[in-house]
């Protein structure tokens, strides 16, 4: 068998090496056997096996794929003593041509799992104090949280490694801000991009400072957190006065920086609008990016319930999912809130949930007045009865019925609500409030003397008033 394999082999090399090179070298050799898929070769010497090696490797490997197979192994038994005419069987895999790649993918891929390991045993060490709930899959992404979520997602994938470093995410409350930032921690860790991953609230941080000050502990304390990779503070607007506090965290501001460690930090306002903040710490903090995360929008708010409702496993009819986006406004947890306030009462009172009863069990949190009405409501009213879409709304378009629409829905707005002129005009297209003005005017001279557009007011209206049943 190993004979016929041989002379497979000799014939796929002959044709591609010098036929004197070919005598000299290949003749000599002997097949002595063939098991599985290695092949044993005898040759007549330690000399004659390097220089096949060093030249014909490459015919060698080939030849001994095309004939056994990607998995054909070559061996080599090297006559080393010739007067005993007894020939020595050498291995040496990291010369044999066939198993060269096989070989190198085996130690690489050894090394990698030695090092998952070592990794694993690492991250299960290391204290985190990451909620694993707080994942980009479970982070609803809409207009208002667009530039944070893409500068969070861009971080997690090279922390340390990107123009976002710091980066700070600011905002109000309840909007989301933990959530993007513990995603990133998240990402990295499941990611093995780095071991030492560390969320900490601004208040944790200045009570273990404090602490370590008293038990004497400052340079442990200094030297845990200049060895963290990714370091993720929450609140930072309760540094605020506190100044050795501020102190210290420069200093670990500027250790990490420099190690191309990554910070992420959030606020509930602009860095440059917090009081009481070093100046040098707000320098740095700008370094990076500063993303804002704003109220969601009528749309993201109905994902997030949605998306809180599949999680629960719960479907709600569609009049009380667009109830609680419709009321429920300003704030995410707010929002999440309600949805488990109605399956709790709804599991204690087995009862289905019908708007009446979604009404009544979340009366103490949504108080819906005429005053209390959302932009977004009038948006979608508007939308409607034009047939236009949000973006038409508040772009640029000066088409009849999407710059008309547009006038009625700021006329509408500062009708029906409290909002500012300057609210209006940003949530409308980031328009100034000399716009929202001009439109609230020409709709109430229009209302005043055409029957056909007072028409179109009530029509709006009762769509408004059907969106917030």
């Amino acid at each position: 068998m190993e004979q016929q394999v041989w002379e497979a082999c000799l014939n796929a090399i002959r044709e591609k090496i010098n036929p004197l090179a070919f005598k000299t070298w290949f003749f000599p050799i002997k097949p002595i056997s063939f098991s599985g898929s290695e092949l044993t070769i005898e040759v007549p010497s330690q000399f004659f096996y390097e220089w096949i090696e060093e030249n014909y490797s490459t015919y060698l490997k080939q030849a001994l794929k095309e004939v056994i197979g990607p998995e054909a192994r070559l061996m080599y038994s090297i006559v080393m003593d010739k007067s005993q005419g007894e020939p020595v069987t050498i291995e040496l895999p990291h010369q044999n041509a066939m198993n060269a790649d096989f070989i190198e993918a085996s130690r690489a891929s050894e090394a990698r799992t030695k090092k998952t390991e070592e990794f694993d045993r690492n991250l299960a060490r290391f204290e985190t104090h990451l909620n694993k709930k707080y994942t980009f899959e479970t982070l609803i992404r809409g207009d208002c949280n667009s530039l944070a979520f893409a500068a969070a997602k861009a971080v997690s994938q090279s922390p340390g490694q990107n123009a976002f470093n710091p980066l700070v995410i600011y905002g109000g409350v309840g909007l989301g801000k933990t959530h993007i930032m513990q995603a990133v921690g998240n990402s990295v860790r499941e990611n093995r991009l780095s071991e030492r991953v560390l969320y900490v609230s601004s208040e944790k941080f200045a009570i273990d400072f404090v602490n370590a000050i008293q038990n004497g502990k400052i340079q442990e304390f200094s030297s845990f957190y200049r060895s963290i990779d990714v370091l993720i503070i929450d609140d930072i607007q309760f540094f605020s006065g506190k100044e050795k506090t501020q102190e210290e965290i420069f200093h670990i501001f500027n250790t990490l920086h420099q190690s191309n460690k990554q910070i992420i930090l959030s606020a509930d306002r602009p860095i440059k609008d917090i009081k009481g903040i070093e100046d040098r710490l707000i320098s740095r903090f700008n370094w990076g990016l500063s993303a804002d995360i704003q109220p969601p929008d009528y749309e993201t708010r109905k994902a997030i319930i949605l998306s809180k409702l599949h999680q629960s496993g719960v479907n709600l009819d569609e009049a009380v999912i667009e109830f609680i986006a419709t009321n429920v406004t300003e704030n995410v947890r707010e929002l999440e809130g309600c949805i488990v306030k109605l399956l709790a009462a709804q599991s204690l009172d087995n009862r289905d949930i019908d708007l009446q009863f979604t009404k009544s069990t979340l009366k103490d949190i949504i108080r819906h007045t005429t005053k209390q009405l959302s932009l977004d409501t009038i948006e979608k009213a508007v939308c409607s009865y034009f047939s236009i879409t949000p973006n038409d709304l508040k772009g640029k378009s000066k088409k009849k019925e999407i710059s008309v629409g547009r006038q009625i829905a700021m006329y509408l707005a500062k009708l029906l609500t409290n909002s500012s002129l300057k609210t209006i005009g940003l949530h409308f297209g980031g328009r100034d409030h000399s716009t929202v003005i001009h439109a609230v005017n020409t709709i109430t001279r229009k209302v005043d003397t055409i029957p056909d557009e007072r028409k179109i007011i009530e029509e709006i209206k009762k769509r408004i008033e059907i969106l917030s049943m």
